[in-house]
């Protein structure tokens, strides 16, 4: 793996993390987050379960700035920084299960290259499974219960949880690469969608990230944190 993590900045020893057999659980924000749902599902996750910062993927390569923008920020002795858009990674441990987290912006460059970095960290970690989440524009209406399309590739993995084969063609998004990624480093994988109404694609949807939440802990034999999104 020499060279391959180029872009990883660790913010703790991955020899001393003590993860066993972690699930990869991946979302950004943007294209692939219809109703902000795959990015809140994964925050809840992060600020439900203790998780701990583990790394971050240095955005200057793999991002457009005009696009996404940092932000400045003050302090409480008004000292001014800048926060730059970048891909955070967290570890933590959930009852049943060792999960690794990754949450942040699409990134507008080099794909390819910025999969490396997450397949990277997944194979440092011994990850056991990867799996990816998104949210679509669709047409369904906001009073049903949210529909979750759940697809792999692999044949275990779809006969253990009811996942279907997907045979989706046509433009993708970050998501799906590195589903593809993950894949073919020889990660079992799965991909999960939330169908968000597109009458409301400028509004959040908790229902949407609460089903995901709960599809996602499902998948991985553990609770799902759900009373604030419920609330």
């Amino acid at each position: 793996m020499s060279g391959i993590m180029d872009h990883v900045r660790w913010l703790a020893d991955p020899d001393e993390i003590g993860l066993t057999n972690p699930v990869v659980v991946a979302a950004f924000t943007g294209w692939n987050d219809a109703g902000d749902a795959a990015s809140t599902a994964l925050q809840t996750l992060i600020e439900t379960s203790g998780a701990r910062p583990l790394a971050e993927i240095d955005p200057e390569c793999f991002t457009d700035f005009a696009t996404v923008r940092p932000h400045v920020r003050l302090d409480a002795q008004r000292n001014r920084s800048i926060v730059w858009p970048t891909v955070g990674v967290w570890a933590a441990s959930l009852p049943g299960t060792d999960v690794i987290l990754v949450l942040g912006p699409e990134p507008a460059l080099r794909w390819r290259e910025f999969c490396d970095q997450i397949v990277g960290i997944a194979h440092r970690l011994g990850a056991a499974m990867g799996l990816t989440v998104g949210a679509l524009l669709a047409d369904v209406p906001h009073t049903r219960p949210t529909q979750i399309i759940g697809t792999a590739t692999d044949d275990a993995l779809i006969d253990r949880f009811e996942l279907e084969r997907s045979r989706y063609e046509g433009p993708t998004g970050i998501v799906g690469v590195l589903h593809d990624a993950l894949s073919r480093s020889g990660l079992a994988t799965a991909s999960l969608w939330a169908a968000v109404p597109g009458y409301a694609s400028q509004l959040q949807s908790p229902r949407a990230a609460m089903a995901l939440v709960e599809r996602a802990c499902s998948m991985m034999g553990t609770p799902a944190p759900v009373v604030r999104l419920a609330a």
